[in-house]
């Protein structure tokens, strides 16, 4: 398996003359082997594993993490079992079991695809790669390498970093490791308008939990959807913690955004991927103008 490399950073003029911003940057995840963020936390999960003497790891995904795992799992021979929901549209099964990944279509949401995961691995004794528990903090500490590439990559002291937010996996371990550094960098969050544990809780101010019957996922939020975020607490530290933002996207504000790429930059993103860039245009107008201002896309 080639082992990842660092994704570029890449300058966006076309937003900055736009946003009135001098210094506005795309950290591009999609050019991680499977296309996703998700590539840096496969191999960190599999080689707990392996450590551990498991036969293979299992978790459930809408998608991306079910791919990175399956690749990674057959880079180093283990068995690699994805439950993914019934209901979603792009669980890129086909590619996980091109992967050579068993995938099994198991309950309404992803919550449920993910209880059903952590149920499997007790029964098989498998390696329990869901972001939870142990699991958990290996994707954390993993997303952190996002913010040492940042520090190195970028010639402009950092002043915000946007994410797009489901489970706020990332977000927590990118604050972790900007503390680790010392460093004062705004993180903010986009989530999809009204299914989004993570962001009504940033609404509340407090940690809430959704009505699962009441989400509605679609084609395009799919990869933002929950009831319950595994990493909301963390999360939430993130983005108050460091006085940053956060904000829902409409369908139709992520397709804009993902088009907006393509069109002004030649940027292939997924429209739940190119949330981040909904918030850093909602609130452009609060940035330092002589901080770089990065938005994180995946795909």
């Amino acid at each position: 398996m080639e082992d990842r490399r660092e994704t570029a950073l890449i300058r966006l003029p076309c937003l900055e003359e736009r946003l009135r911003l001098p210094h506005v940057y795309a950290k591009c995840e999609m050019g991680n082997p499977t296309g996703t963020h998700k590539d840096r936390i496969a191999g960190g999960l599999v080689l707990a594993a392996i450590r551990d003497g498991a036969a293979g790891v299992t978790a459930g995904s809408c998608g991306n993490l079910g791919v990175a795992l399956s690749r990674a799992s057959r880079a180093r021979g283990l068995s690699c079992t994805v439950f993914v929901p019934i209901r979603y549209h792009h669980t890129r099964s086909e590619e996980m079991t091109g992967l050579g990944a068993v995938v099994i279509a198991r309950g309404d949401n992803y919550e449920a695809a993910v209880r059903a995961s952590r149920s499997f691995a007790r029964k098989r004794r498998l390696f329990d790669a869901n972001p939870v528990g142990r699991g958990g903090r290996i994707a954390i500490l993993a997303y952190g390498a996002i913010v040492d590439e940042l520090m190195a990559q970028c010639p402009v002291p950092l002043g915000s970093i946007w994410l797009p937010v489901g489970n706020g996996t990332c977000a927590a371990g990118v604050h972790a490791r900007l503390r680790h550094h010392g460093v004062e960098v705004r993180i903010g969050v986009v989530g999809s308008a009204g299914n989004t544990a993570l962001t009504a809780s940033l609404a509340s101010g407090r940690l809430v939990e959704l009505d699962a019957a009441r989400l509605l996922e679609t084609e395009v939020n799919e990869p933002l959807v929950n009831w319950s975020s595994f990493h909301a607490r963390e999360a939430m530290d993130a983005v108050l913690g460091t006085g940053g933002h956060f904000c829902d996207a409409t369908d139709e504000q992520l397709v804009l955004a993902s088009d907006g790429m393509l069109r002004h930059a030649g940027l292939r993103v997924s429209p739940a991927g190119a949330a981040g860039l909904v918030g850093l245009r909602a609130f452009a107008s609060q940035l330092d103008r002589a901080s770089a201002h990065v938005v994180v896309l995946t795909g």
